[in-house]
């Protein structure tokens, strides 16, 4: 029998201003063999003082989606799916009209049975526009387009879900269609998020234009945005969820101390505000940590034992910046302070004699992309070695900077710290 996801099944542990040293984390008590090999782990990043990050790993494919109005129809990610809404109405009709209770429980199974096809074919789809983006054969934008449509009927998708869920609960001898209605949420989960439905406001018109970061392996796919002062990351990895395997997880105990190995700072941490886990029914477990930077929510497969789904809001304004790289030039001194592939960076430009902030325009690798406010202007770090140009009245100054590579040892999932290039002073 396949797993699968409900909805607020049980809260196992909520955790309120915790002082660091209690014991949440202890040696791993499981006599299975540990997680399973992934394509993606999450691994700690810049400093130890901050949440670790489900990065993809292996070979990657990644640009910058610049999301802007875009009246006419949205790339055709989902041809073939029938709309949700008018499946929620037609739907709520037909179960309305069933006289017995065998009629309403072949109205669940069928209407389960064609929802699951089409959450089959939004899967397809985004499916194929990331391997045509791999390809090269479609833009970060069309990409982006593609995924944000998929976002728009994942969501409507998963209302659909709910509703047949609470149907069928209330007739009896439906336990598989139940666990096909759950395994269906857990995929729904992998196809929507904040950057996905920031995007379509975009291209709807509802919120103003906006750079993303896009990071693709395989089917793995992660996004990255910067709205106003806060840093927004969504990663989702197929790979690491196993819908066909049991729970490998023994006890609650094993699952705490699993959280406390992927995420070290934000479990652990008293600067954590409130720390739970949610177990989902048939080995699912979501985890969501308030923090003084930001906000955490992360997915973890109980079969893989490892994560298939983050999302991490962050503050620029509070989290620790990372290792900087420095140059001056025309009497102006910039500074670069480094973050992964797609993350925060945060570029300051200042008078090399005064120290006082110095106004101009942020060129990543020659592509505009934003102007400094008080001398500085935090963007979304490229893969790789890139440069960072600010042009000021002055004149240019130039920054050769390198995306952080974190360092995990060869056992899957194993956190460690980043070994980041020495500051420049």
């Amino acid at each position: 029998m396949l797993r699968s996801l409900r909805v607020l099944c049980a809260l196992l542990v909520v955790v309120a201003l915790v002082p660091a040293s209690t014991p949440l984390v202890g040696a791993l008590e499981s006599d299975g063999a540990g997680p399973v090999e992934q394509t993606a782990q999450v691994q700690s990043v810049t400093e130890r003082n901050t949440t670790s990050v489900l990065l993809l790993d292996g070979e990657t494919t990644t640009g910058y989606a610049r999301s802007t109005v875009n009246i006419a129809p949205v790339i055709d990610a989902t041809r073939g799916v029938v709309g949700i809404e008018l499946r929620q109405r037609v739907v709520t009709n037909r179960l309305r009209s069933a006289s017995t209770t065998d009629r309403r429980r072949q109205v669940l199974r069928q209407e389960t049975e064609r929802l699951a096809e089409e959450v089959a074919e939004l899967q397809r789809a985004e499916e194929r526009a990331l391997a045509r983006y791999e390809r090269d054969e479609i833009s970060d934008e069309e990409l982006l387009r593609v995924l944000a449509s998929v976002d728009t009927e994942a969501r409507r998708a998963d209302e659909l879900v709910s509703v047949l869920q609470d149907e069928a609960s209330q007739v009896q001898f439906l336990t598989a269609t139940s666990d096909q209605l759950q395994s269906l949420q857990v995929e729904l989960a992998t196809m929507y998020g904040p950057v996905r439905q920031h995007a379509g406001q975009v291209f709807r018109g509802e919120a103003p234009p906006t750079r993303v970061h896009v990071t693709v392996a395989g089917e793995a796919v992660a996004l990255s945005v910067i709205r106003g002062n806060t840093y927004i990351r969504e990663a989702t990895v197929p790979a690491n969820l196993d819908l066909g395997s049991s729970d490998q997880f023994a006890s609650e105990s094993e699952v705490i101390t699993r959280i406390g190995e992927l995420y070290p700072w934000a479990w652990t941490s008293d600067t954590s505000s409130v720390r739970t886990y949610t177990n989902f029914e048939n080995g699912f477990y979501r985890i969501n940590v308030d923090h003084t930077h930001g906000q955490l929510t992360s997915y973890v497969d109980g079969s893989t034992q490892n994560v298939f789904r983050e999302i991490q809001y962050k503050s620029v304004n509070r989290m620790p910046a990372g290792p900087s790289v420095a140059e001056t030039e025309n009497g102006t001194t910039a500074r670069v302070n480094q973050s992964f592939v797609g993350g925060p960076v945060e570029v300051r430009a200042t008078d090399a004699i005064s120290g006082d902030p110095v106004q101009g325009t942020v060129y990543v690798d020659g592509a505009a992309v934003g102007r400094t406010v008080n001398g500085g202007l935090w963007v979304l770090g490229p893969a790789g070695q890139y440069e960072v140009t600010v042009a000021g009245e002055a004149g240019n100054v130039t920054v050769s900077a390198r995306a952080i590579q974190p360092t995990t040892s060869p056992q899957s999932g194993t956190v460690q710290p980043t070994t980041p290039p020495q500051n420049e002073q």
